[in-house]
Formats: structure tokens, C-alpha cells, sequence
């Protein structure tokens, strides 16, 4: 059986596609990115993201050029937290951490988190002001005071609870004159210039290049892709920032229209193209891909060590990467690599060899990697099964048989 998840090994020549754009990320030199990793779902978009990362993060410890990584899928916070918030403050987070472990620019990345903060707090008092005016119980502090505010009325109040109370009355009155204050002094569009200043200070400190990494937007739902795709847009096109975000191009499309009712479909291509300076499409597998992933996937399963399964791999890869000369990957191939496979492993390298043609063509497949990794898991489950009702079968004569024997002998 093999997981049904990203893995930042290559089992499909992706390396060639992933180097290229770690390249161009190096080449931009500070200069602001957006590169979309495109293609329908279980194609790869989140190996070659984490392949992307791997070839970055070596660039980094050989010294090229500096980078911090930001991770987020957006899909863990759907129905937990706002996407646009959510990702706001892990890009503060991420940096305010790694200025600490520098010791460097510290003060510049703490600004930029305070910012974040403002927006956090201007979006939760914006949330109790219209749930009390809707008569829902707000959240936060303000939650707190009307939750002690409802047991002192029914009642249910103790001292120690009015104590209580009264501190929180405190807190929010704190809150909410900072809050005041903070009004009076700025507004929306200020503060999201100001952030952004912010924002290209803390990386210029630190000297560094931010590279945002999006993943599993075409699994969110619609209002989740719009509000991470809004707030990728506030730090887009700044100074020493790249954004690399694997979504299906079509699942985005579909977000853009649900959320813009009515939209013209000329504006819900722009809409995605304008945050994407450079799209690169997943390859589609052909026939030789196929066949050479079943059978990595099986070497991956076998009992050979972990060094000889990352050679072959190794050497399968580069012998994709010259398909174009004639060269194939096929049974013979690998028992090149290797010798002796058990007869087990020859055996499944041989089924993947028959099978390769029909993952590619079959229309319900397609060469796609995740549909083949569920067929195999399923023909395996299967096979086993098969086994099991083999050995009842023929434990079944043999069991009625001794009991015969047991009988006739008890006469």
C-alpha cells in the first residue's frame, strides 16, 4: 500500500521543472515573483512544490542567496480561522522567529507583527459590534464580559464571579479605547500602506528573500480561495518576495465566478493572470512516465535498502530525462540497475510494464499519478482477498475431512 500524499522525492522527473524555477527565483535577485504551479487534481502540484522548496533551501545552505520559507495551506484553516488573517500572521510569525534566531532585524519584523495584530483586532471588534446588533454572543473579550454579564443577571453570580467581571470590564474598556484612539489616528488605507512599508523593511533588515509557498487552494471552497488569494495580493509585488502557488487554474476560475457573481469571463482570466507572472503547467505523463512511476513505486515497497531504492530512483529519473533519444525505462531497465531482484519484485515490475499503456489511455485515469497510486492500493487490497478465500478454500476440504475421520474413528 502507498500514502496518498506529497512526498518531496522524484519519482517522475519533475527535478528538471523544479530546478528551473528555483533558478528563476535565484535570477530575480530580490526582485518581486508570483510563478503558479498549474494542473488538474493528484497530478503532483504538491510534490513539485516540495521539490521547489528542497532545491531553494540547498541554494541556501551553499550560500547563493538567503531565504525563509513560508508554508500554508490554506485548506487546514477552512472553517477554523479567516484564510486572509491566517496567512497574514504566519508570514509575521515566520519572520519575527527568524529575526530572533539572526539577531537581526529584529525590531523592523516586530513592527510588521504589530501591524498584522491591528488587523486581527479591527476584524474582531468589526465582529462584536455587528453580533450584538444581530443578538449573537460576540467573541473575545467582548464574548467574555457578555457571558459574565448574562450569569450576574440570571443570578448565577457569585463574588469571586462579579470580581471577575469587572476585570474583564477593564480589559475591554482598555481595548476598546486603544482601539478608539488607533481610528482617530489612521484608517484601512493607511494602515495597509503602512504594513506594507513595513513588511519590505523587515526583509531589507534581515536581507533576505521571503518565498511564500501556497498550496491546496483547489480544495477550498470558494469564499477560503478568494480570501487567501486577496491577501497573497496585499504583499505581491514587493521587494525581495516570491510567491509560488500550486492550484488548479480552472478550480481558481471557478472561485472568482462564484464570489463575482455575474463577472464577465474576460475578467475571471484576468483576475488569476494578474496575480500570476509565471505559470508553469505540471507535465502530463506519457506511457514511459507511467510505467517508470508504478515501477519505482513498487521498488519503493520492496524489501532492498534504502541506498539502492535512492539509486535507482536516481537513474530512472535521468533516464526519463532522455526519452527523447530513444531510451526507455522498462523491466529491463531496472534489473540493469540491480541484480538479482526476488522473484516478487520481478513480478510486480512485470505487471507495471502490461498495465503502463491502459493507466495512460484508460479516460478514467489518464496517467494521473494519485488515480494510479488508488488503483494499485485497490488491486492490492483485491489480490489480498483473493489469497484469503484461496487459502478457506482449500483449508475448507481438509478441516471436513479430519472431521469425517474424527467421526468414523468415534464408531
Amino acid at each position: 500500500m502507498w500514502p496518498d500524499n506529497e512526498t518531496d522525492r522524484d519519482f517522475l522527473n519533475f527535478t528538471s521543472v523544479a530546478e528551473t524555477v528555483a533558478e528563476i527565483i535565484v535570477q530575480a535577485r530580490g526582485r518581486p515573483i508570483s510563478i503558479g504551479v498549474s494542473g488538474a487534481w493528484g497530478v503532483g502540484k504538491s510534490s513539485m512544490i516540495q521539490l521547489i522548496h528542497g532545491s531553494l533551501a540547498r541554494r541556501t545552505q551553499s550560500g547563493v542567496q538567503d531565504f525563509i520559507f513560508v508554508e500554508f495551506n490554506a485548506w487546514l484553516y477552512q472553517g477554523y480561522d479567516d484564510a486572509r488573517a491566517a496567512l497574514m500572521e504566519v508570514i509575521a510569525s515566520t519572520l519575527t522567529d527568524e529575526a530572533e534566531k539572526r539577531e537581526k532585524g529584529i525590531t523592523k519584523a516586530k513592527e510588521f507583527l504589530e501591524r498584522v495584530n491591528w488587523f486581527r483586532i479591527a476584524k474582531a471588534a468589526a465582529w462584536s459590534t455587528a453580533a450584538l446588533a444581530m443578538g449573537v454572543p460576540p467573541i473575545g473579550l467582548m464574548g467574555e464580559l457578555w457571558g459574565l454579564g448574562k450569569s450576574v443577571v440570571s443570578g448565577r453570580a457569585d463574588t469571586t464571579l462579579i470580581a471577575e467581571a469587572e476585570r474583564t470590564a477593564d480589559d475591554v474598556a482598555g481595548s476598546a479605547s486603544g482601539l478608539l484612539a488607533a481610528k482617530a489616528r489612521t484608517s484601512p488605507p493607511k494602515e495597509i500602506h503602512a504594513l506594507r512599508d513595513a513588511f519590505e523593511a523587515a526583509l531589507a533588515a534581515m536581507d533576505v528573500t521571503l518565498v511564500v509557498l501556497i498550496d491546496d487552494l483547489d480544495r477550498c471552497l470558494p469564499e477560503t480561495t478568494i480570501s487567501t488569494l486577496e491577501a497573497i495580493r496585499l504583499f505581491l509585488f514587493l521587494k525581495n518576495t516570491a510567491f509560488v502557488i500550486a492550484a488548479d487554474d480552472a478550480m481558481i476560475k471557478h472561485a472568482v465566478r462564484r464570489h463575482f457573481e455575474g463577472v464577465d469571463e474576460q475578467l475571471v482570466t484576468n483576475y488569476f493572470d494578474k496575480l500570476v507572472q509565471l505559470p508553469i503547467r505540471v507535465p502530463p505523463l506519457g506511457t514511459q512516465e507511467v510505467r517508470a512511476y508504478m515501477m519505482l513505486l513498487f521498488v519503493e515497497n520492496s524489501d532492498l535498502d534504502d541506498e539502492i531504492k535512492d539509486k535507482i530512483r536516481a537513474r530512472v529519473c535521468e533516464q526519463l530525462g532522455q526519452t527523447w533519444q530513444g531510451k526507455r525505462v522498462d523491466r529491463a531497465f531496472l534489473q540493469s540497475l540491480h541484480d538479482p531482484f526476488e522473484d516478487g519484485l520481478v513480478g510486480q515490475l512485470d505487471m507495471a510494464d502490461r498495465l503502463a499503456p491502459l493507466m495512460t489511455t484508460a479516460s478514467g485515469i489518464a496517467g494521473n499519478p494519485r488515480l494510479i497510486k488508488r488503483f494499485l492500493n485497490a488491486l492490492a487490497i483485491r489480490m489480498t482477498i483473493s489469497r484469503a478465500h484461496e487459502d478457506a478454500a482449500i483449508r475448507a476440504p481438509r478441516e471436513a475431512g479430519g472431521l469425517c475421520g474424527a467421526h468414523e474413528s468415534s464408531h
